[in-house]
């Protein structure tokens, strides 16, 4: 579901981002005579565009592709730098206390201060910086609650009413009532799957997992086989799955918890995962199942059967559903009027 704020201004997304390599620093954009310089963009830009290259084929990993994502990042930098200046000029205060509770939640993320230390060195910022950064993310916290979140008026019982009869017809493959836009039709379908998910048949599940990198050679995917083979072998023998798991399990989210998965409906997995979970009884163990991680064995722990859906049931869910969606329509008119009054000039980022 659409959130009304942005990703970039959701409390603190930023977890300090990787080191840019050093370049000539020059002006990208100003916004209202701001500049934001190349250095400061490719410390947005680089770790997007490295995760699209990892995740993306390379036969798609096209100059237009490329170009629409280094717009879209500086865009949203452009964006996050007029609703710091709006913030400022509407005289939103944000306390020192709010600061340093900021400033502790980022802390969190790291396992040390010394690792907190070596990430800020990295990144080339004084904790002076990183506190002001902490302080404008707070302001357009503050500045989009009040003039966005504030204003947007709650949706009604026959709106609520309304999507729930849409959402029923997507999940009994019924026709859809009204009229939709491609990109409208595209999103209810989304929310329908997920609502049948919620309602549907659901399973819980351990698994071992040895995993097996996309690229693997022959040899390594040999050996990762002989690991769950040896696995399988123990788990036959009468040895504890939850053990083994702790033990072997290369799925850092759950080895710790023996293996477990917690509870999942069916389409949550990837489908060779998915298939194999729903198809055994409580308490049997499965054979090997291959998928795009590697090899599985998983044992089922409980299954719990579907359940029919009604209004009831996510009234309220969907009352916020409608809420974001109109909270996310009125930030984007929000922030094209800021634009709109602002004097913006890009270069080139070539």
């Amino acid at each position: 579901m659409k959130k009304i704020l942005p990703l970039a201004v959701c409390l603190l997304p930023l977890a300090l981002q990787p080191a840019a390599a050093k370049v000539i620093d020059r002006t990208v954009a100003t916004v209202n005579a701001q500049a934001i310089m190349l250095s400061e963009y490719q410390k947005n830009a680089d770790p997007i565009l490295e995760q699209f290259k990892k995740s993306t084929p390379a036969a798609e990993q096209t100059p237009e592709r490329v170009a629409d994502i280094k717009k879209r990042v500086l865009d949203q930098m452009i964006d996050d730098r007029l609703l710091v200046q709006e913030a400022k000029t509407k005289n939103i205060h944000v306390s020192q206390l709010e600061v340093d509770d900021g400033v502790k939640k980022v802390r969190t993320r790291f396992s040390t201060e010394e690792e907190f230390n070596k990430e800020m060195e990295k990144e080339g910022m004084g904790f002076d910086e990183f506190r002001k950064h902490i302080q404008d993310q707070l302001a357009t916290i503050k500045l989009i609650d009040q003039e966005v979140k504030a204003k947007v008026p709650p949706p009604g019982d026959d709106e609520i009413k309304q999507l729930y009869d849409t959402l029923d017809a997507i999940i009994k493959d019924k026709p859809i009532p009204g009229s939709h836009t491609a990109s409208e039709l595209d999103e209810l379908k989304s929310l329908g799957k997920a609502v049948e998910r919620r309602f549907g048949e659901r399973a819980r599940a351990r698994h071992i997992l040895i995993r097996v990198p996309p690229n693997a050679s022959k040899e390594d995917k040999d050996a990762a086989f002989k690991r769950i083979k040896e696995v399988q072998a123990r788990l036959k023998k009468g040895e504890d799955f939850s053990e083994l798991a702790k033990k072997y399990s290369e799925d850092p989210g759950s080895k710790d918890r023996g293996g477990d998965l917690g509870y999942f409906s069916r389409g949550d997995m990837v489908p060779a995962f998915d298939k194999a979970a729903f198809s055994l009884d409580v308490g049997q163990v499965s054979d090997i199942v291959e998928t795009d991680f590697g090899y599985h064995i998983i044992v089922l722990d409980e299954k719990k059967a579907a359940t029919k859906m009604s209004l009831d049931d996510i009234k309220d869910d969907l009352r916020e559903y409608l809420f974001q969606q109109r909270g996310a329509k009125r930030f984007e008119s929000y922030v094209k009027d800021l634009r709109s009054k602002a004097d913006i000039k890009v270069n080139s980022l070539d």
